[in-house]
């Protein structure tokens, strides 16, 4: 497993900037590195991602020098196993409700003696077994994971005391979508109830010493987190792409008539 360069930084306190991956696409994931995000959010919960598909987009990261982090469809040992074992930098599960979630989390994604992370050496993350001792790899790999949780429930904010009282978590994220579902506003995440949550959230995981995850769609989102004490932007970039297309297509239907169009004119 390679030195995780952005949990570093993170824990020192300083921005780190990502983009979410939504489907299997290595290109995607070059694109960014190459525009300057430090790390991919590849999102297998919502996209079609699988485990093979994960590990193509872990290598374009290392391509272009970008961290990577993965969430998962659901918390399952196994299953997280499966994803770490892509060489993949930091786990992120949803729905963490509860205190025994996040310690089922830890233990998925952690080696003996912080978790109970099955022996996989021979796989890509410890280099197939042919870099370094077992111990060496186990203890490294503990050191340089990120574990991050997804509180989205109203039961995880109810619990979120006992929660970020566990151990091995490094940092939350508050999706605000199915957060505004759970309190029965829809589609309405700013709504002061929903906002009222969320900020009671944001200052119980700072308070907590963990790190801040946001999950900004706009630069004025992304300032607002940043002033808010988050270090890892997990940047929408598709909602930005779009913003940015219709913008343009927008401009091009509603240009003056009688504009003439040059296009392929030839000379």
């Amino acid at each position: 497993m390679k030195h995780n360069a952005i949990k570093e930084k993170a824990m020192r306190r300083e921005p780190v900037i990502g983009a979410v991956i939504p489907f299997p696409s290595p290109e995607l994931v070059e694109f960014c590195g190459y525009l300057g995000f430090e790390y991919a959010f590849i999102d297998a919960e919502h996209g079609p991602i699988g485990a093979l598909e994960c590990q193509a987009l872990v290598r374009a990261c290392e391509a272009t020098g970008m961290s990577s982090i993965v969430r998962v469809p659901q918390l399952d040992r196994e299953l997280i196993m499966t994803f770490l074992q892509t060489g993949v930098q930091g786990i992120a599960a949803p729905h963490i409700t509860t205190a025994q979630e996040a310690q089922a989390l830890v233990e998925a994604a952690r080696y003996y003696p912080e978790g109970r992370r099955g022996c996989d050496v021979g796989a890509r993350a410890s280099g197939y077994n042919l870099l370094e001792p077992p111990s060496d790899y186990f203890a490294r790999a503990n050191r340089e994971i990120l574990v991050a949780a997804w509180i989205e429930d109203v039961t995880g904010l109810q619990n979120l005391d006992e929660i970020l009282a566990v151990p091995g978590i490094d940092a939350f994220c508050f999706g605000f979508c199915d957060l505004a579902l759970s309190l029965g506003l829809p589609g309405r995440h700013d709504h002061p109830t929903v906002r009222a949550a969320l900020e009671m959230g944001w200052g119980k995981v700072l308070s907590a010493g963990k790190l801040l995850i946001g999950e900004p769609a706009s630069l004025e989102a992304a300032q607002e987190m940043l002033a808010r004490g988050a270090c890892l932007l997990s940047t929408q970039v598709l909602p930005m792409l779009a913003a940015e297309a219709r913008s343009y297509l927008a401009g091009l239907r509603f240009a003056p008539h009688g504009t003439a169009c040059t296009c392929g004119e030839t000379r």
